[in-house]
């Protein structure tokens, strides 16, 4: 008798310790989406090669006065170097409003070895000193000599840009030392309070866990702060701080989704929509700029495969074309001068005419191939509001959600 409760206590007690074994195992390994995005970050600061295909959307004004701005962009980035990036990224630009003039503007620039190199296809901007109409024209510029083209994209007038970055110190370039700070930073950093309902994507045959987030104000001013620190190893002055308030500010109230690879855990996608400060407005000015923002990541580690186009012609030989004498200055001199100021360049336009919009929806056929809506079909979702109208609102011409919530055009 004594030896079967014995037994009996025996079996009772491996019991109730396997039971919580068990239960401490999924208490201890159950999924934490705040984990698994610094994860993310920590996977994605040792990536070596990257490539990215993006489209960024953004609406300007009300009624009559109503822009919208489209952006795509693919390429790939080497991040292999600490002390700078090469990357190959071609651009294309629409910006669309109630009149029956639209711009459009697409072209490529590289960076290799520290040289930058840019083309647009023809026709491109009206630039005095250079004729873009030749498929072949590239323009090469020195290290420090991009800056006094000016505008890459003229006009572009986004929403992101800081007027004041003048203002602030040009950070210094990474160093080992200052990448395996970051690296720590990463692997502590807890900026978004996020919430994750078991959601899953397969992108580019990579199964991914997809965490909405949002920036917890607080712990986003301390992460930026402590980016300079780990960059600079130094405190940040008083203009990075306020550039860190003006960064916080733009990215605080934004929407973000994530498609993080459950088995790599690298970033496949990420999207983000909200309403930021315009940076280009007046000071004191409180005005909302409406944006949609996704980028699609892909090729992590694949090796880099451009390079620097054949023929190019120096910054300063365009200069000496326009401006004679001016232009014959040594490579390594310095000007304050801009080439193509933004507020006097002039981008390509085309007219929608009614045989180029056979619908009459406000969209050419042209912009109706880069949308992917019918060019025969007005109302392509049949949601009662003409494609064009929807596009110029920032929503999506092809069924419910933003311009691009339905995934990258081409």
């Amino acid at each position: 008798m004594h030896g079967r409760r014995a037994l009996l206590f025996i079996v009772v007690s491996v019991t109730c310790l396997l039971a919580f074994v068990i239960a401490a195992y999924v208490v201890l390994s159950k999924f934490r989406p705040e984990d698994e995005i610094r994860r993310m970050l920590v996977a994605m600061s040792e990536v070596q090669t990257i490539r990215e295909r993006s489209a960024f959307s953004w609406t300007r004004g009300e009624g009559k006065s109503r822009v919208t701005t489209t952006l795509y962009a693919t390429g790939q980035f080497d991040l292999s170097n600490p002390s700078r990036v090469d990357q190959a990224t071609k651009f294309r630009l629409f910006r669309l409003s109630r009149s029956k003039d639209y711009a459009d503007l697409s072209g490529e620039i590289r960076t290799i070895d520290g040289i930058s190199h840019l083309t647009y296809a023809p026709p491109g901007p009206d630039v005095d000193g250079i004729d873009f109409a030749d498929s072949d024209t590239w323009v090469s510029f020195a290290s420090g000599e991009l800056p006094q083209w000016g505008a890459i994209i003229p006009g572009l007038d986004d929403p992101f840009g800081n007027q004041d970055a003048g203002n602030v110190e040009r950070a210094g370039d990474w160093t080992p030392e200052g990448i395996a700070r970051l690296r720590y930073l990463l692997s502590r950093a807890d900026i978004f309070v996020v919430a994750y309902d078991d959601v899953t994507e397969l992108i580019s045959a990579h199964a991914t866990r997809v965490i909405d987030a949002r920036f917890d104000p607080d712990a986003l001013r301390s992460f930026l702060r402590d980016g300079i620190r780990a960059r600079e190893n130094r405190e940040p002055t008083t203009a990075e701080r306020l550039e860190v308030e003006d960064q916080a500010k733009a990215l605080e109230k934004l929407d973000v989704r994530f498609w993080i690879g459950i088995d790599d855990h690298l970033l496949y996608r990420v999207q983000a929509a909200g309403a930021i400060p315009d940076a280009t407005g007046q000071a004191g000015e409180n005005v909302l700029v409406p944006f949609d923002l996704i980028v699609e990541l892909s090729g992590a580690n694949d090796p880099f495969e451009w390079v620097a186009p054949s023929v190019s012609f120096s910054f300063y030989e365009v200069l000496g074309r326009t401006l004679g004498s001016y232009g014959e200055s040594s490579s390594s001199t310095k000007h304050s001068m801009e080439f193509l100021p933004d507020d006097v360049a002039r981008l390509p336009t085309e007219s929608v005419t009614t045989s180029a919009d056979p619908d009459n929806d406000g969209l050419s056929n042209l912009l109706e191939a880069f949308y992917r809506t019918n060019p025969n079909v007005a109302d392509t979702d049949g949601d009662g509001i003409r494609d064009g109208e929807e596009v110029l609102s920032g929503k999506n011409p092809r069924g419910e959600g933003t311009l691009f919530g339905f995934g990258l055009g081409e």
